[in-house]
């Protein structure tokens, strides 16, 4: 394909680093999950950085981000190429905070690349606890461009579950049973999350793939986090598994999908008229 817009994408599954670690997967500590997309603009023929940053936090509390672009064009390793500017913290699914970062720079054509970010969170304003926690995406190599502008658009899920007239896209299945939830696809978006973490994301994760087979395209941080769901759902979790406070990972995957699924994701399609 050729590029028909001054943006060519380029993507990166996310990774999960965390602070600590616990017995019990699904009482997971708090954590931040990152994406990292590239887009080239021909006209100045610079590239630009971006993605978003999830953290388990509720709307009010402080997020301070550091977002760093790294390359690696040695065995010594990752090196700082790139200082990211960090957008307002945006609240998403699931007491989540949605924070996008973005940077225009040289294109870093050798090595591999990924975004190395530091996250520094204070649940309150007079709460004295401050949270650091860690997220690195997953290494890509710069060869991967191509001229994929944003296709389709999105709808939510509140739309694709409260619309009983609407026909999902095919292979979908609103009397299907979800994974081994005990429910159908359509009682799942009828369940209220009520903190669940396995509901949050399930809620978003449902409305993304609908999105995807109705023709809406995904830049590659979103399409990972799609990927990586399934494996989950079908790891012997319900929704039960996760009361309020639990599976802080699954929230973040919640809250670049529910970013997506609103149009706001950088590169992605926007909302449906």
């Amino acid at each position: 394909m050729t590029l028909s817009s001054t943006r060519a994408f380029l993507a990166i599954a996310f990774a999960l680093v965390c602070t600590a670690t616990h017995a019990a997967p699904k009482k997971a500590p708090a954590a931040a999950t990152a994406t990292l997309e590239v887009t080239t603009n021909e006209a100045t023929g610079q590239w630009r950085y971006s993605g978003v940053v999830t953290v388990p936090a509720a709307a009010g509390a402080r997020v301070v981000v550091d977002s760093r672009i790294q390359n690696q064009t040695s065995r010594d390793g990752y090196r700082d190429a790139l200082k990211a500017t960090a957008g307002e913290a945006v609240a998403r699914a699931g007491d989540t905070l949605v924070v996008p970062y973005s940077v225009e720079g040289a294109p870093l054509s050798l090595g591999e690349l990924r975004s190395a970010i530091t996250v520094q969170v204070q649940d309150s304003l007079t709460s004295p606890v401050l949270r650091t926690l860690f997220a690195e995406s997953a290494a890509l190599t710069p060869t991967a461009v191509c001229g994929c502008p944003p296709k389709g658009c999105v709808r939510t899920q509140g739309y694709w579950g409260n619309k009983p007239g609407v026909v999902w896209p095919a292979p979908y299945n609103r009397n299907a049973l979800f994974f081994s939830s005990g429910l159908t696809w359509q009682q799942i978006l009828d369940t209220p999350p009520r903190g669940s973490g396995y509901v949050i994301l399930a809620h978003q994760y449902i409305a993304a793939v609908l999105n995807r087979a109705a023709g809406a395209s995904a830049p590659a941080g979103v399409q990972s986090v799609i990927d990586a769901a399934p494996a989950w759902f079908r790891s012997g979790t319900v929704p039960s598994t996760c009361g309020p406070g639990e599976c802080a990972q699954q929230k973040t995957w919640a809250g670049i999908l529910d970013t997506y699924n609103n149009g706001q994701y950088p590169g992605a399609p926007k909302h449906c008229d």
